[in-house]
Order: C-alpha cells, then structure tokens, then sequence
C-alpha cells in the first residue's frame, strides 16, 4: 500500500512538471475527483494553477489579492474586458453632473431644504433615471423614515440592547417621548436598539478634511402600539466627548433634523466602505483559495465562477481613486480623508466584523443582534430588508441544494471529496476568517449560499441599487457638512443651510454614489433573476440542477412583479415606512458584485 502511494505521487509529480497543461476550463460536465476520468491530469492542473495563482497583500479591504503568471494574465482580462465600460459610464456620469449643476443654478440654487429636489428633477435621466426611492425626499421630516432607514436601507449596525448591556448615553426624558416608559423600562422590556459609530468621532480620531461630522450614538424603540421609531441621538466630536449634546423628537425641528442628518452621514460612510469588505473582499478571498484547490471540472468551482463575474477589478478600481483623487471616488463632502476610509474598512474587515463567514451568515448575523428570532422583547412589527433578503436567498439556497445532493449521495461523499477539503484548508492559510467545516451536503450549501448572498443581498443594499436612492439622497442625507458641529441648540432651519451642500456639493454626492448604479440593467440578464441563467454553465451540470433554475426564475420574477406593485396604504406607509423600499427587486438589482 505504502509503494503504491509513493508511486501515485512520483507520476503526479512527473506529470506536474512535464506537461505544459491548460488551466482553462477544458468544456467537460462537471465531476466530482472521484469520477474524474483522468485524476492524475486533473491534479497536474490544480497544481499548475497553485504556481500561477498566489497571494500578496493589498491596501484595501484587508483580504488577500491574487497575484502570479496565471492570476495577473486573468486580472489583466477582466480588467480590459471591464474598464471600457467603467470609462464610458464615467463619461456619461461627468455629462450628467455638469447638466445637473446648470440646472440647479438655473432653477435658482438652494435657499431651502426643499429645493434640494432640484437636484434630481429632469436630471440624471441615464444614470439615475427614477431618482431617488419615493417618499425619500418628499417625506424625510417623517421619524417613521429616519428609523425605519435601518430596517431596509441601513441594517448592518443596528441591535437590540442587552437587559444588562451598559447603555450608550441617558435620556433623561424618554418617558415623556415613550408614553411613559423610561430608557430603563425599554431596555429591560426588550424594546430598545441602538447603533454605535463613536468610532467616527471627526478630529483626530480619524483622519479629517475641511468638512465636518460627529460620530453619533443613537437610540431607537418599539413603542407600545409596535412603531419602530427613533428615541435619541448623541453626536461626538473628538475633544468634546463630555460635553456632546443629546438630542431627542422633543427637541426644535431644525436641531432634531441636524442630529437624524449626522447618524445618516454614519450610516452612508460605513455602507460605501464596509460594503468592500463585507461583500468584494470577503468573497474574492474564498474563491482565490477555492481556485488554488479545485479543479475548473469540479461542480463547486463551476458555480462560485458563475458567482464571482469579474472580481479583479473592484478593488484595484477604487484603490487608484482614492489614491488619485478621482472625482466621482474622492472623499471631497466626506468628513472623513481617503486614508482615514482604508484604515476604517481595513480595521472593520480584520477585527472579524466584516470578513467573519459562517458567523455572518444572514440568519445568524441577525439573530446575534436581536431583530429576528430575538430571546426577549417584542417583535419587529416590519422588518423590510429581512423580509426581501430572506426570500431572496431562501431561493437561492434551493438551487444550491439541489445542485450539491445531485452529486453528492451522502455526506460521507463531500468529506471524502480531496479537493472540497483541501479548499478548506487553504481558506484557513488564505486568512478567509471563520470558514466553516465541510463535512456534509448543507454545509457546502450553505458555503454557495452564502457567497451569492455577497453579491445579491448585500452588495446592492449597500452600494449598487440602494446607497443613492434612500441612505445618501438628499437632502436628509448630506455626506458632510459645511459648518463645524454646534455645541448647543437653537438651530433654524435657516441656520441649517449654512451646514448643507453647495450645488456643487450635492452634485459631488450624486455623481460619486451612481458610479456603481446600472440602471440600464433592469430587465436584462445581469439581474438577480438571471443568477444562474447561463447556457454554458448549465450545460454542464444535470436536469436536476437545470429545472432548479428554471424555479428559482420563475420564483424571482414572480416576487419583481410583487415588489413593483407595492404602494402607499392609507396612512401613507409601505409595510411601516413612509418610502417605498425597493433594493432588492429581483429584476432589477445585478446578480454580480458589480462596481
């Protein structure tokens, strides 16, 4: 036994180092290593790949990038592939910014909150043809808006407060917004959430521009009719830590609006780079691992390439314009500088909040904070973003596990699967944090599911089909703002102006967040409907796995024709928010982590 094995290695390595073998996806149906028709050719280009594909560290997005003969041949082809359209869509976005801006200046500028809708009206008709989701700039007054943006738009920082969690801040009043219940009585009652982006405190804890910001803590609460609405915030500013003010609904609109405009500022910060991490980075570093390990036969490998369409290019894209200052990248309305935007992303990727796999799983993710399947306190009466998502990738899960059972007959076979192992081992040295064990069928399900939830789920939420049109539509969500942050109350509206952007501004904010919006795309096969609705693809898989898709299309496009039939009812709410949230329509949202 022990001379056939060292035989079997001997030919193996023979063959590695004699045959000048194509790494190329050689036209088969998929196998699986044990129904390989020729194994020893089959490992020869695993290894081939293993010289071509290597890693090397990368500024942005804390993962690994790929790097060798093979990978930057790769690289190289997507990018030409990729970059004339980036170009052409930058044109198109640079017209529509200068069109825009002379429209603003002839509509008369901004003299009030109100006439920031002359931003969008008659403009952006390619790059942002609908503008912003209805009710965003109509209804941004409304609180149910403010809160309610963290149940579809902004979800990813949100939590329930632990009874025995130490609190953020007091609010000394809250009785009095509640209808009789202190903060103390919301927390033990399992009905107060918060968000923390102290972290973002502008001045010195991370790096600044001319521009200004806080970072805020904030408040919110089921009340007792099963609102979700907001209770406080407190902006910190660095230096001024004991002596940042709480704001509250009770407080003068034009303060209380300040205060809801800087956690949106926290909010579209964290959403544009997070979403690197959370979504390109954490994904580009699995499936490098995934193609030092498989063979481009193996079903697995199959499905993440169909997942992972042109993935070399976003960071490197980003990368060059921060470093360049770009104009439709460069953080000029941040209040927050390029590097200080690395060093934020890189931090939340490394500490496991964003790169973390099995533990952000999307049922576990939201479960860990409290807004499903929540041990105490009441309910989500309306949880929009869940309620998509979860449809979404349920779906999606259905295909995979029946594209996984249709080659694996038991458990036994995927743990004895050479290659599905021996990707596992290599996410481990790849540093793809908290990769999960593959030892059995819904495992490796579960895995697939996973990194299409990346691209469908939380890239487009985060950038792709949601940042411009709800969490950074003005005027409710200025990028940065003009003047430094008050240290007392008292604003008018007209005091407010002050802060906001300059037509310039505003223009600046539109043209940076629709870089990465394909309105073009709606209705085409680039969209989550069509994920996995490739001819190629397919033909090498089986009926099983081919009817499958056909379901999950079918499926896709019934809940697109669902969400675009939603509407206000009569108290002027969609399912508890006064805008209608529509990320995540399946025709019209990409299947690809596109940018």
């Amino acid at each position: 036994m022990m001379k056939s094995a060292r035989l079997c290695i001997l030919l193996l390595t023979a063959a590695v180092s004699a045959s000048p073998l194509s790494t190329e996806d050689t036209g088969d149906r998929f196998t699986l290593p044990s129904a390989a028709p020729n194994y020893i050719a089959r490992a020869a280009a695993i290894q081939a790949k293993r010289k071509g594909w290597l890693y090397e560290e990368y500024p942005l997005g804390g993962a690994f990038y790929p790097t060798g003969a093979l990978a930057n041949k790769t690289i190289a082809k997507q990018q030409a592939k990729w970059f004339p359209t980036v170009v052409e869509h930058a044109k198109l976005i640079d017209a529509e910014s200068k069109a825009a801006l002379a429209g603003i200046i002839a509509a008369g500028n901004f003299s009030t909150l109100g006439d920031y809708a002359k931003t969008y009206e008659n403009q952006w008709n390619m790059s942002l043809p609908n503008g912003p989701m209805m009710g965003m700039i109509t209804n941004y007054t409304d609180d149910r808006l403010f809160s309610m943006m963290r149940l579809s738009a902004t979800p990813y920082k949100l939590y329930r407060v632990a009874r025995h969690e130490r609190l953020l801040f007091p609010v000394d009043n809250a009785a009095s917004i509640t209808g009789g219940l202190s903060l103390r009585d919301l927390q033990i009652q399992g009905r107060l959430f918060a968000e923390d982006y102290s972290r973002l405190k502008s001045k010195r804890d991370l790096e600044s521009t001319d521009k200004y910001g806080a970072g805020c803590q904030a408040y919110f609460y089921i009340d007792k009719s099963g609102d979700f609405l907001p209770l406080a915030v407190k902006p910190i500013v660095k230096g001024r830590e004991e002596s940042a003010l709480i704001y509250t609904p009770k407080d003068k609109p034009a303060d209380w609006l300040l205060a809801k405009m800087l956690v949106n500022q926290n909010d579209g910060f964290h959403s544009t780079w997070d979403h690197v991490g959370k979504s390109h980075s954490v994904a580009e570093i699995s499936y490098l691992a995934a193609i030092r390990t498989l063979s481009n036969n193996h079903p697995v490998m199959g499905i993440l390439s169909r997942l992972e369409k042109q993935p070399w290019g976003v960071r490197p894209n980003l990368q060059t314009g921060l470093t360049s200052g770009a104009s439709f990248i460069g953080p000029q309305y941040y209040p927050w500088t390029a590097d200080a935007a690395v060093g934020y992303l890189n931090e939340l990727y490394l500490s496991g909040e964003s790169a973390d796999f099995e533990r952000n799983y999307y049922r576990s993710e939201f479960k860990k904070r409290g807004l499903v399947d929540s041990s105490f306190g009441p309910k989500l009466k309306s949880f929009p973003f869940y309620e998509d998502a979860s449809l979404i990738t349920e779906a999606i899960r259905e295909v995979m596990e029946v594209f996984i059972n249709s080659y694996y007959p038991n458990d036994r076979a995927v743990r004895k699967d050479v290659e599905l192992q021996a990707w596992y081992r290599e996410a481990k040295a790849a540093r793809v944090y908290d990769f999960p064990r593959i030892n059995s069928r819904q495992s490796i399900a579960n895995i697939l599911t996973h990194h299409a939830y990346f691209n469908t789920i939380v890239s487009n939420v985060m950038s792709t089909n949601g940042i411009h049109m709800n969490s950074m539509a003005l005027p409710f969500s200025p990028a940065g703002f003009l003047q430094p942050i008050p240290s007392e109350k008292g604003l008018t509206e007209e005091d407010l102006m002050k802060y906001m952007p300059t037509p310039e501004g505003a223009v600046w904010q539109v043209s940076t967040y629709v870089v990465g919006h394909r309105p073009m795309w709606r209705d085409t096969n680039e969209t989550i409907s069509h994920l996995f609705d490739d001819k190629i693809f397919l033909a090498k898989t089986n009926a099983k796995t081919r009817a499958a898709a056909a379901k999950f299309m079918t499926s896709m496009n019934d809940f697109s024709a669902e969400v675009r039939a939603r509407a206000f009812d009569q108290n002027g709410l969609n399912r508890g928010m006064p805008f209608l949230w529509d990320a995540l329509d399946p025709n019209y949202a990409p299947y690809w982590a596109v940018i």
